[in-house]
């Protein structure tokens, strides 16, 4: 295949390939593609394709993660003149098989390779009549049928799009775009198609593209260079809150921001224009997708009207008058941009017609012209409606799958305003006697995620008995969008304590998902979350608390209660990664004298690790925590174990009734170690309860091995610790500084001190370890709890993060192993089936707090 065959797409990347074939393409993190390896990649895969009859006006579908691999299937599809259809890696089986059951492709490409179609089907332009060229791809919206519907898009529509939006960006090579779209939404293949025309390198965003609101987000678009940037209008919704709240520039390459797939907000517009020095460009994009993604670009400006611009070149709009509507028009798509039409069942679909002998698609906008230029949008005159920033559904579809719940007697959906752009509403009559008992509103939405796309589920599901009527006897939308609309405000936002954070934190879910969680257990994604929602409860939390939550702690800590805890230790100043207080002895809850809880530092040293464990505890109890001081590091085990015991000591600790010394991880051989020794001086009221100890004879950590644990785990680095050493053995803590910050795990304000003093605490602690030997507990009384490497820490892994119990005691028999096992029997140790770097984490915590007050009771 050479470069003058195949679509734009395939036919751009070769030319570069030819004429700079260094030059990176496509990049990720440290990972880069150059226009060479592209292209021969595509080429590659393209012969592959071909030889299971993939050639033009056939369909390939595209199931892989977003990423080099997507682009290299695309172009390999477009270089034998075929049609893709991608699909969300994130899509429910079944919807996908629907997808692939409408489309009958010629071949698939997934993570397991190349096979032929499971029943390909006719040729495109044997089911749909071909109007100006071969078909490029295949769009999926959704259907009012419950089915998807395919539109498909010929070559001409999508390389005239391509070609006029790299006019309008004035994209050039020097520019450096970022990925930031579904695969699924048509803005994505604007985003790599421009790219590839132009030779531009397209940035994907990587496991250090961590952000906690638009401050994080512009960091990671400055550190990459991005230029020129497409958002959903959700998203860009979301970030513009966020930024008009705080001025000054934090962006200045950021030339150009467009936001597609609904009207964004004027506040939101005024905010981006200003995150470069110069000014940024606002565009406004829109485009159905029964056309070629983008049929218009409009400059917006502050204060002015938000509107849709002309027609790009090659593309017409007309104005249709509504029957039965009075004056109201419909806008109309005509020219090259229209897509033939839907495949399957909806291909007599009305909305695609020949106008005046042009082919047309009616789009079910009401709009009216401009006497400036341009349009503006007065919504729809259809069931269609868009939600999360753009994606545009059949409110049919959704009750569709409803009525498919065997309990679900009659549905309907409506649209209401969520924070940043439109939610759904669900409400459903129920058969009470097939229907759980207790639930059932969450076992509806389990149904739906099953086979709806995330961004189609409804944010609330409410029961009725009975349907509020209009006095025609219809069913009255308008009382029930004022339900679904009835979001906090009149009944209660204004009454919460701004300082309470779980209230705050519960208004704030509201506003995002539509109704608060029902639980303290509710998972932010299991009950409607999602990535733009996401986005929508950090800025949510940011306003209200003043504090930045991380989209990656979000995804780490979707419970309500965990969340909660997070914001509360934030909002206090207790940091919540491994970053220790410069305090020997902390109090991290004062109690009574009754009992007395005293947790020894992990390999970090950061007592903090224990702040939302002391918090589960019972009430009446006091709870300490000691840090390694300065004076005693790195002296060895006895010296450490000595000093600490005079702290505890010196600090009342034997004017407790009972003395609970544990520990995590290392702090758990320390903890042993102390227990010890205040046994020598307590008695039976000491006991050392262990929170998965490692053997200390298997576990002399060395100063390399320590460090690789300080970036992997103590601070979620994902690059490996060895690219943080240097030839001689030294450590480039600068370095981790910036790696810190870009994993969201050190606050963007942070100087390298912090890394330094975290540093030389793990240095120090890897060296205790050495040489020792455990002696017999003479009578105190041990119990360990390991997790689920039994004791045998394995600290390039992490493991699942919650555990499902059944019922009873979550804990079963351990065994002890290594030095353990020369001083403790084996009933003297609990196993919990939870990897060890998520035995503190939520909500595991929990199941690790009941084992700790269980075992102090006995």
């Amino acid at each position: 295949m050479t470069s003058d065959k195949g679509a734009l797409l395939y036919s751009a990347i070769a030319a570069h390939a030819n004429e700079r074939p260094h030059e990176t393409a496509l990049s990720r993190g440290d990972h880069r593609l150059t226009f060479r390896e592209l292209a021969d990649s595509a080429e590659d895969l393209a012969f592959r394709l071909a030889g299971l009859g993939v050639a033009p006006e056939t369909v390939v579908v595209i199931d892989l993660p977003v990423g080099f691999d997507t682009v290299v299937a695309m172009a390999a599809v477009s270089g034998l003149g075929a049609a893709f259809t991608l699909l969300e890696p994130d899509l429910p089986v079944s919807r996908k098989q629907l997808i692939i059951d409408d489309c009958r492709p010629a071949a698939l490409v997934t993570e397991s390779g190349v096979t032929r179609g499971p029943r390909p089907g006719p040729r495109l332009d044997e089911r749909l009549v071909r109007r100006t060229s071969p078909a490029a791809y295949v769009g999926y919206t959704s259907g009012s049928t419950g089915v998807p519907k395919g539109a498909v898009i010929e070559r001409d529509a999508l390389e005239n799009h391509v070609r006029r939006t790299v006019e309008w960006y004035g994209l050039t090579s020097s520019d450096t775009r970022l990925f930031f779209s579904s695969i699924a939404f048509d803005l994505a293949l604007e985003q790599i198609c421009t790219s590839m025309l132009v030779g531009c390198e397209l940035a994907f965003r990587d496991e250090t593209f961590v952000y906690g609101g638009a401050e994080d987000f512009l960091y990671h678009c400055r550190r990459l260079g991005v230029t020129v940037l497409s958002l959903p209008t959700g998203v860009f919704n979301g970030f513009g809150a966020e930024l008009a709240e705080a001025a000054g520039h934090r962006a200045p390459d950021l030339r150009l921001v467009m936001a597609g797939g609904e009207a964004p907000a004027q506040a939101a517009v005024a905010a981006w224009a200003t995150v470069a020095p110069e000014g940024t460009r606002v565009v406004n994009g829109y485009g159905p997708t029964e056309t070629a993604v983008v049929v218009c670009y409009r400059d917006l400006t502050p204060g002015a009207a938000i509107a849709i611009g002309d027609p790009i070149d090659g593309v017409r709009f007309r104005l249709e008058p509504l029957e039965d509507a009075g004056d109201a028009t419909e806008l109309v798509v005509q020219g090259v941009a229209v897509g033939r039409g839907y495949l399957g069942r909806a291909a007599s679909s009305s909305a695609f017609r020949m106008l005046d002998g042009v082919w047309s698609y009616r789009t079910g906008d009401v709009a009216t012209a401009r006497s400036d230029g341009g349009y503006d949008l007065h919504g729809r005159f259809d069931a269609q409606v868009k939600v999360h920033g753009g994606f545009r559904v059949e409110l049919g579809e959704i009750v569709s799958r409803l009525l498919d719940v065997g309990f679900v007697l009659d549905a309907v959906v409506v649209p209401f305003d969520g924070a940043g752009s439109r939610l759904l509403a669900a409400f459903v009559r129920l058969d009470r006697s097939l229907a759980p008992q207790a639930d059932a509103e969450a076992a509806i939405v389990r149904r739906l995620s099953s086979v709806l796309p995330e961004y189609m589920l409804p944010s609330r599901v409410s029961v009725l008995d009975e349907f509020p009527l209009t006095s025609r006897g219809k069913v009255d939308r308008a009382a029930l969008l004022d339900r679904a609309q009835a979001l906090p405000g009149a009944d209660g936002e204004q009454d919460a304590d701004p300082a309470d954070v779980n209230a705050q934190l519960r208004l704030a879910w509201r506003r995002v998902l539509g109704s608060p969680p029902e639980d303290e257990s509710a998972s932010f994604f299991a009950v409607g979350g999602n990535s733009i929602r996401a986005i929508e409860l950090i800025t949510q939390v940011h306003s209200r608390l003043g504090v930045r939550l991380r989209a990656a702690e979000l995804y780490r800590t979707p419970r309500f209660d965990a969340l909660a805890r997070l914001l509360t230790d934030r909002r206090a100043g207790i940091p919540t990664a491994h970053h220790t207080t410069g305090t020997t002895l902390v109090t991290m809850r004062q109690g009574g004298k009754g009992r007395l809880w005293v947790f020894l530092p992990p390999l970090s040293g950061a007592v903090t690790r224990y702040a939302a464990l002391s918090r589960m505890l019972p009430a009446d109890d006091t709870v300490w925590a000691v840090e390694t001081p300065p004076e005693l590091s790195g002296k060895g085990m006895a010296a450490l174990a000595d000093g600490l015991t005079e702290v505890l000591l010196a600090q009342g600790a034997d004017q407790y009734g009972t003395v609970c010394v544990s520990g995590y991880s290392l702090g758990g051989v320390f903890g042993y170690e102390v227990a010890r020794r205040l046994h020598e001086r307590r008695g039976d009221a000491v006991r050392a309860l262990l929170i998965d100890p490692p053997d200390p004879g298997a576990h002399r950590v060395s100063v390399h091995d320590a460090f690789d644990i300080f970036v992997r785990v103590g601070w979620s680095i994902p690059t490996p610790a060895r690219q943080f050493t240097d030839e001689h053995g030294g450590f480039d803590l600068a370095a981790v500084t910036v790696a810190a910050k870009d994993a969201g795990t050190l606050a963007r304000d942070a100087d390298q001190q912090e890394i330094e003093d975290a540093w030389a605490v793990y240095e120090s602690n890897a060296r205790i370890l050495d040489g020792l030997s455990l002696s017999r507990p003479q009578g105190l009384r041990v119990r360990l709890l390991q997790g689920d490497t039994g004791g045998e820490i394995d600290y390039g892994r992490r493991g699942p993060v919650t555990v499902t119990l059944d019922g009873g005691e979550p804990w079963s028999g351990g065994r002890a192993v290594g030095q353990w096992r020369d001083i403790l029997p084996d009933d003297a140790v609990d196993r919990l089936p939870v990897d060890h770097f998520a035995l503190l984490e939520s909500p595991n915590d929990e199941l690790v707090r009941d084992w700790l007050v269980t075992h102090a009771r006995r």
